[in-house]
């Protein structure tokens, strides 16, 4: 039987072309699911989709990194379907462990694919970095400010309450309270 797996890395994108890609080689029972691909234990899918497998199977994906971005886990992915006689492939990037240089090739693509994963992290890494010299700014922003808290400060001088004032804003009655605590110290040490 041919058992295909499909995987995106979030909600937002589309599995239709991977899917429609398997059917076309005619896989009978296509898994599917929506995760990222760093860690196989963490996809239920997957790991149905492994169960699933029996001798003489087929496994297939479209590419080596919708399968696994992590090539120890790809390699435990392999020897979970050898160890089942089932024979791993990649449609897209014609691989097949069937095969002592299909085996050759998978093993020296996720390499590669581990590689580029490594690769991206350190340039965002470093971007990052820069972009703090830069004096760039990281999270949430800031739901009150300064000029925010002169006005919550006019607003109590005319007789608001806190509560009010901070529904006002849409935050917190203490997150208030410290914004306009910590406005006044700012004031007095000036």
């Amino acid at each position: 039987m041919r058992v295909g797996y499909a995987r995106v890395s979030s909600s937002g994108q589309n599995l239709n072309s991977q899917i429609e890609a398997l059917e076309l080689i005619g896989c009978e029972k296509i898994f599917t699911e929506k995760m990222s691909g760093k860690q196989q234990f963490n996809r239920i899918e997957l790991q149905e989709a492994l169960d699933f497998v029996r001798d003489r199977d087929e496994f297939y994906v479209t590419r080596l990194d919708r399968c696994s971005r992590s090539v120890k886990d790809l390699h435990q992915i392999i020897d979970t379907l050898n160890e089942k006689g089932v024979s791993f492939q990649a449609t897209e990037q014609d691989l097949d462990t069937s095969s002592s240089a299909g085996r050759l090739m998978i093993g020296l693509l996720s390499i590669v694919s581990a590689f580029e994963t490594d690769l991206r992290a350190e340039r965002q890494a470093d971007g990052i970095l820069s972009a703090k010299k830069c004096g760039v700014k990281f999270g949430p922003q800031a739901k009150f400010n300064e000029e925010k808290t002169i006005q919550a400060i006019e607003l109590q001088k005319q007789g608001m309450t806190a509560q009010q004032i901070a529904d006002e804003f849409e935050i917190g009655r203490s997150t208030l309270l410290r914004y306009i605590s910590s406005y006044k110290k700012l004031q007095e040490a000036a």
